[in-house]
């Protein structure tokens, strides 16, 4: 049985393997792939980023250490979790299972996709899911942020100090804060689009354009002013040129396979406190996956490093 085991692989994952073995535990982590979705990164037309900090490069220096080590992980997947009195009892997707004392889940979270043509012809090539982490190659660009909630909103806010102009496209049936959304729409550098279907994304070696689809309504002309007669549904198609794209839907915290052994919050994510440690003593859990929500690469790197800390802590405070 081992000491513990970490269930993903990204930022948070590794750093919480790093640290363990620095600590002497027996650890084994589970993954899909070393790395996560910070390997997957988004290139823009002519973008120069050689004076630019890339944080993905520190999580290539917690790959490369822990690679070669290869008795401490397996590439896997966890397929169900089973508690018992002297710890937990993990599944794989591959056969066989593994039995450790604690856990520390750093699983992320799904991105939500917009599901249309074009779009996962160009994912990562000025198409990408997070603008706050790619505001420095914003300078003099235009940009589309796309989204359904406050993220899209505040990620507009952001993307604009850098940009040289942003369209915010709020898609129909989004639920924000209509104070954030009077922010956006007071600030020059945001063109607002609210009520609006994405249509598909066109270019050639990069994303080059998004076409999105607003509904309106029209009066019967021939109605009486005073009455209330039916109106026309009309729609409207509009083309935005751009240098970046963004899809900023709420993404999906990947917390279910804990999902009865943790408390999660409204959204599933994973509730921690300041030490990583959540409702279960046996469980902790760092990175996307939880209730922090930052989706930084730096700041799951911290949280890894916590959540190992906190799981050695455990282990030496047993009697």
């Amino acid at each position: 049985m081992y000491e513990v085991a970490i269930i993903g692989s990204g930022p948070a994952g590794l750093a919480a393997a790093m640290y363990c073995i620095r600590k002497g535990m027996d650890v084994q982590l589970i993954t899909g792939h070393l790395g996560g979705k910070s390997s997957l990164t988004v290139r823009f037309p002519e973008m120069n980023e050689h004076r630019v900090f890339k944080a993905r490069e520190q999580v290539q220096i917690f790959r490369a250490r822990i690679e070669y080590l290869t008795h401490t992980w397996r590439e896997d997947r966890a397929s169900s979790i089973t508690e018992h009195p002297e710890g937990f009892q993990i599944e794989l997707t591959k056969g066989g299972a593994i039995a450790a004392e604690r856990l520390i889940i750093a699983t992320g979270v799904q991105p939500t996709p917009l599901g249309v043509p074009g779009e996962s012809d160009f994912q990562g090539r000025a198409l990408g899911s997070s603008a706050i982490s790619y505001t420095h190659a914003l300078r003099d660009r235009t940009a589309v942020i796309i989204g359904d909630s406050d993220r899209a909103i505040e990620a507009a806010l952001e993307a604009a100090i850098q940009a040289s102009h942003v369209h915010l496209v709020l898609e129909v049936k989004s639920r924000y804060s209509h104070h954030h959304l009077d922010i956006a729409r007071g600030n020059e550098g945001i063109t607002v689009h609210t009520g609006c279907e994405v249509v598909r994304f066109e270019g050639d070696e990069f994303a080059r354009s998004v076409t999105i689809r607003s509904s309106g309504y029209k009066p019967d002309a021939d109605a009486s002013p005073d009455a209330e007669a039916p109106q026309e549904q009309t729609q409207h198609e509009q083309t935005i040129e751009a240098e970046a794209f963004f899809v900023e839907r709420d993404p999906r915290p990947r917390s279910a396979i804990v999902g009865d052994l943790v408390e999660l919050n409204p959204d599933g994510a994973i509730r921690i406190n300041q030490r990583n440690e959540t409702s279960n003593p046996r469980i902790f859990a760092a990175g996307d996956v939880t209730n922090v929500g930052v989706e930084q690469i730096l700041v799951a790197l911290g949280e890894g490093a916590r959540a190992a800390l906190s799981a050695y802590r455990h282990m030496t405070m047993q009697v």
